[in-house]
């Protein structure tokens, strides 16, 4: 009687404990893949990122058939996840795409959800590789939604990483920043977990391109630190070496770069990848122009050339014909340096390379200062101001930016909660030891069921509840970001409003309206193609975001026309329509004076403004509606008045 109560019992906890447990247990395809006959090998293989390629294709195809992966998911995610790696490492993008479509293919037809979200994932990341942001962010949404509604943590991290990837190629630093923690908090749940490193650096990265050196040390050192204690691969070494030489140069400290390039060539030359080796002497190369080994830097720079020419490296082909004009610069040699510099000139035109044009336009300054033609040195000194210029972040990003430590003291915390969680852990085992000796069989068993049912239920709830908290935030930014251009909405400016009106009342201001509709924008879609369209709404809109304060508010209202919201302290400042209209006119001439560039196409292009009287704040938050009338009756006007110009309303 008592036993037939207690299987009751103990099927009564199990059928409550079964729910939780199949919703929160995470799916990895890599437990069935070792279960597979030769297993062990195929997933040995799937790691080993520095084995020569022939070689690794023909273990490939010594472990896997045909018939073997056209039938069974998990072998088909080996295999062409494994020839991807290979074709990548061969310099053959085209192929390795072709190796990531059949396996989407395979998983649509088992109707294996998690294989199509990890096609997806990969295919995301040729979409940033080819330039075409808004198809790979696309793919990585739905490799992101088919992977959490099977419970593939991991690759919801991986798919996290690529999404911020696809923002930081966009310039969109804060929101890549974002998502490489979101990808980080799920791949520390595995401190081992190579991805750790690669976040790490990707970070690290972002802080190099804003010239943030000593964050982007931080982030790379703590990058190194990881794969010593973990491990990785021979190209991670490589390239968070190489990274650490070029920070290290950046802070003046390029005497400490030395072992950094040690370990990187070392590291390159056991990887049997040529780009990868490349890099490296890239990098030797830096070194020796900053610590004055001029005939060094040109041995070195036209070792790089030879080599990268006959690889077919293109890219690296130009850098290193940059870095050899600098080392015959720097020895004297400034009439060879000037003919080297005008190939370079070419080919970073040819690219659309603009921090290398500036570097360029610099190297041609000094050279012909050097010559004593100093007009012409003058001229190029200019060319490179003029680049530096376009490369530019507005105050409003760096101040953003600023904000990057928050995310570096996360990390730490989230380092130290896993160092107490494993002392935790340990903790707890040597009780359970201790139960074990005193306790009878019966009242552990009932125990450890009751307590896995606890935690198992506020796991999940936690885990629900942020999923609800990730989808609130995404939902918000997708309804007051305009997608296009990166700007605010126009949910956003009345939102805004709110804000303003409440504002207000403790702070006395005065503030206006404007509306910028872009010249003949229609004409520019008929003639060009919408895709040419869609620039022009992302550069005019960035040229307006760069040409106002802080203070100020540019949003996309909708078409072609962009709302501008100016706002002064009546305290500081008396403000006058000459000095509204003034403000707007500078605008203006922004627009005029900038050309729309995409690819070899460039067309200048004008915008219309019109502007409502500026009023107190709070009269005009109650009466935007009016203001915004006068401005479009305004921009009418302007219209009408041939367009390229400012008119103020009459209110």
């Amino acid at each position: 009687m008592h036993n037939g109560k207690l299987i009751v019992f103990l099927l009564i906890i199990w059928a409550w404990i079964l729910p939780f447990s199949a919703q929160s247990e995470e799916f990895t395809p890599l437990v069935n893949i070792a279960t597979l006959s030769n297993g062990k090998e195929i997933l040995q293989l799937l790691d080993n990122k520095d084995i020569d390629s022939k070689i690794k294709l023909k273990k490939l195809n010594q472990y896997i058939c045909a018939d073997q992966f056209q039938k069974s998911p998990y072998y088909a995610f080996a295999y062409f996840r494994i020839l991807h790696d290979i074709e990548i490492s061969r310099g053959q993008p085209e192929k390795a795409k072709q190796a990531i479509e059949s396996m989407l293919s395979i998983g649509k037809e088992l109707q294996q959800t998690w294989l199509e979200a990890e096609a997806y994932m990969w295919l995301a990341t040729f979409g940033a590789k080819e330039g075409n942001f808004d198809k790979g962010l696309n793919l990585v949404e739905r490799a992101i939604s088919l992977s959490k509604s099977v419970q593939f943590h991991h690759l919801t991290a991986r798919a996290y990483n690529t999404k911020a990837a696809l923002y930081y190629f966009q310039d969109q630093y804060y929101v890549a920043l974002e998502f490489y923690l979101s990808a980080l908090e799920i791949f520390l749940t595995e401190p081992e977990d190579p991805y750790v490193s690669k976040v790490l650096s990707n970070i690290s990265i972002i802080y190099l391109d804003l010239e943030e050196w000593d964050k982007a040390w931080e982030s790379n050192y703590d990058a190194l630190r990881h794969l010593e204690k973990y491990g990785g691969s021979n190209e991670q070494h490589t390239a968070f070496n190489n990274n650490a030489a070029f920070i290290l140069e950046q802070l003046g400290r390029v005497e400490e770069s030395k072992p950094y390039l040690v370990n990187a060539q070392k590291y390159s030359e056991l990887t049997g990848n040529i780009r990868i080796k490349l890099n490296t002497l890239l990098s030797w190369t830096h070194y020796y122009i900053s610590m004055g080994q001029y005939p060094q830097a040109i041995k070195s720079a036209n070792q790089c050339l030879n080599r990268s020419e006959v690889e077919g490296y293109p890219v690296i082909y130009s850098d290193c014909n940059r870095l050899l004009a600098k080392g015959l610069h720097y020895s004297g040699q400034n009439e060879e340096a000037i003919e080297v510099l005008r190939l370079s000139e070419a080919l970073y035109k040819n690219q659309d390379s603009h921090a290398n044009l500036a570097d360029v336009y610099a190297v041609y300054s000094l050279a012909f200062e050097a010559l004593g033609e100093f007009k012409t040195a003058l001229k190029y000194q200019r060319l490179a101001n003029s680049e530096d210029k376009a490369l530019l972040f507005d105050r409003r990003a760096k101040m953003v930016f600023n904000l990057g430590e928050k995310y570096k003291d996360k990390f730490r915390q989230q380092q130290l909660a896993l160092l107490e969680a494993e002392n935790a852990l340990q903790t707890a085992r040597l009780a359970e030891q201790g139960i074990r000796e005193k306790l009878m069989f019966f009242l552990i068993l009932v125990g450890g069921f009751l307590i896995f049912v606890l935690v198992k239920k506020r796991y999940w709830l936690e885990s629900h509840n942020k999923s609800l908290q990730d989808s609130n935030d995404e939902l918000y930014k997708q309804s007051h970001i305009d997608s296009l251009t990166g700007l605010y909405n126009r949910r956003y400016f009345l939102d805004y409003l709110t804000q303003l009106t409440q504002l207000s009342q403790t702070q006395s201001s005065r503030s206006c309206i404007a509306i910028v509709d872009i010249d003949h924008f229609k004409a520019v879609n008929d003639t060009y193609g919408h895709d040419m369209g869609d620039e022009v709404l992302v550069q005019i809109s960035r040229i307006l975001h760069a040409n106002i304060r802080d203070s100020d508010l540019v949003v996309r209202w909708g078409g072609e026309e962009f709302v501008i919201l100016l706002c002064w302290p009546q305290k500081n400042s008396i403000v006058n329509t000459e000095e509204v209209l003034a403000k707007f006119e500078r605008i203006r001439l922004a627009v005029c004076n900038t050309p729309i560039v995409m690819d070899k196409l460039s067309i200048a292009l004008t915008v219309s403004i019109g502007v409502s009287q500026p009023l107190d704040t709070k009269e005009l938050s109650l009466e935007w509606h009016s203001s915004l009338e006068y401005a479009d009756k305004a921009l009418y006007q302007a219209k009408g008045a041939g367009r390229d110009c400012v008119i103020m309303a009459k209110n």
